[in-house]
C-alpha cells in the first residue's frame, strides 16, 4: 500500500493544496502578457507580418530552420498558441502543468494526491527561474511543454506496456529529439541504455523501442544540424579560443553551483537517507535518472550560453528521481512517514511564498 493511500485523512488537504498551486499559477499567467520573443514569434518570421494562419507558421519555421535555429517543434507550437490569444495560452499552460505533474509521478512510479502535491510544489520551489521557464510563453513552450512530452517518451521505455505505444511513440519520439539541444540527445542515450538493460536482463527489446530511438536520433539531427544554428553562432564574437573556453567554463559552473544547486542538494540528501539510513538499494531506474541528469547538464557545454531556464529539464529529472526514492521511503511506518508529510508541506509553503513574491512584484508592491 502506498504512502498516500495510508493517509486517507490527508488526501483532501493534498488535493486542495494542488488546486491552490494551480490557481496561483493561473493568476501569474493572466498577469504576465506576451513579451520579448513572444512578440517576434507572433509574426511571420519570413515576412515580419502578423500571423494569419498555419501556412504562416510553416513559412516561419522554414525561415527559422535556415536563419535562427532548429527548435522548430517548440517554436512552431509556440506560434500556434500565440495566435490563439492570451486566455487560450494561459489555459493551455495550466493543462500542460497538470500533465507534467502527473507524468513526473508516473515516471517515478508513485501515485496519489501526496505525490502530485509534492511534485507540483518542487517544480516551482527548485526552479532556477520560474517566471521565464513557466509563465513567459516562449519559455513555457520551450521548457514546460517540451519536458512534458520528453517524460512521456521516457515513460514508454520504463513501463513498456502502455496502451498503443507502437503508434504514439512515433510523433513523441520525433518531438523529443527535436525539442532542445541538451534533453533530446540525453533521451536518446537513456533509451539506448534501457534497451541494453532489457537485453542484459533478457527481457527482450520491442520493435517500437528501436524505431523510437531512431526517430529520436533523427529529431536530434534536425535540432543540432539546422543551418540557422551556424548563422546565429557567427553573430557571437569571441576574441579567441581562450575566451570562448573560459565563458563556457563559467556558464557550466554557474549552472551547477547556482541554478541546479537546490535540486542537487535535495537529491543528495534524499539519496543518503534512502541508501545509508534506510538501507534501501538503488534501483536501475534511479541510477538511470541520475545519469540522465548528468548527461543533460554536461551536454550544455556545447552551447555558448547556459541560461537559468535551460536547467528546467535537468531539474525535472532530479525531481522524478527524488519522488521515486520517497515512494519507497514512504512505505516505512512511524517517524519516516511523519517526516515525509512535513517535507511535502514545507515544499508547498515555499512554492506558495515564491509565487506570492512574484505576484507582489507584478502588482508593484515590491
Amino acid at each position: 500500500m502506498s504512502y498516500s493511500s495510508k493517509q486517507t485523512g490527508n488526501k483532501t488537504f493534498y488535493l486542495i493544496g494542488f488546486i491552490v498551486l494551480l490557481i496561483l499559477q493561473f493568476i501569474m499567467h493572466r498577469l504576465i502578457p506576451f513579451m520579448m520573443d513572444d512578440l517576434w514569434y507572433s509574426t511571420n518570421l519570413a515576412t515580419e507580418q502578423p500571423l494569419t494562419g498555419i501556412l504562416d507558421v510553416i513559412e516561419s519555421q522554414i525561415w527559422h530552420f535556415h536563419h535562427w535555429g532548429g527548435r522548430n517543434i517548440t517554436h512552431g507550437l509556440l506560434q500556434l498558441i500565440l495566435m490563439g490569444g492570451g486566455l487560450f495560452a494561459d489555459v493551455c499552460n495550466i493543462l500542460v502543468t497538470i500533465a507534467l505533474a502527473f507524468l513526473i509521478c508516473e515516471l517515478a512510479g508513485t501515485r496519489g494526491s501526496y505525490y502530485l502535491f509534492l511534485a507540483s510544489s518542487l517544480v516551482i520551489l527548485l526552479n532556477a527561474n520560474v517566471k521565464m521557464s513557466m509563465y513567459w510563453e516562449s519559455g513555457s513552450v520551450n521548457y514546460l511543454y517540451s519536458t512534458t512530452w520528453i517524460l512521456l517518451f521516457l515513460l514508454a521505455y520504463v513501463r513498456q506496456d502502455l496502451p498503443g505505444t507502437a503508434a504514439w511513440i512515433v510523433p513523441v519520439a520525433v518531438m523529443t529529439g527535436w525539442s532542445n539541444e541538451n534533453m533530446g540527445p540525453t533521451c536518446l542515450i537513456l533509451a539506448l541504455m534501457m534497451m541494453a538493460y532489457n537485453r542484459f536482463k533478457k527481457k527482450g527489446i520491442k520493435p517500437w523501442m528501436i524505431y523510437g530511438a531512431v526517430l529520436c536520433f533523427i529529431g536530434n539531427l534536425f535540432v543540432i544540424l539546422a543551418p540557422g544554428n551556424f548563422v546565429r553562432k557567427d553573430a557571437i564574437e569571441y576574441s579567441g579560443l581562450g575566451e570562448m573556453l573560459w565563458e563556457r567554463f563559467l556558464s557550466m559552473l554557474t549552472a551547477g553551483a547556482s541554478f541546479l544547486l537546490p535540486t542537487i542538494m535535495l537529491l543528495l540528501a534524499v539519496a543518503v537517507v534512502y541508501r545509508y539510513v534506510l538501507k534501501k538499494e538503488w534501483t536501475f531506474e534511479i541510477l538511470w535518472l541520475m545519469i540522465g541528469m548528468a548527461l543533460s547538464y554536461g551536454a550544455m557545454v556545447l552551447s555558448p550560453h547556459y541560461p537559468d531556464r535551460a536547467t528546467f529539464g535537468t531539474m525535472v529529472l532530479g525531481i522524478v528521481c527524488v519522488l521515486e526514492m520517497i515512494g519507497a521511503m514512504g512505505k516505512e511506518e512511524g517517524k519516516t512517514e511523519r517526516v515525509l508529510r512535513i517535507f511535502a508541506v514545507a515544499a508547498f509553503v515555499g512554492a506558495c511564498f515564491e509565487m506570492l513574491y512574484e505576484l507582489a512584484i507584478l502588482g508593484g508592491m515590491i
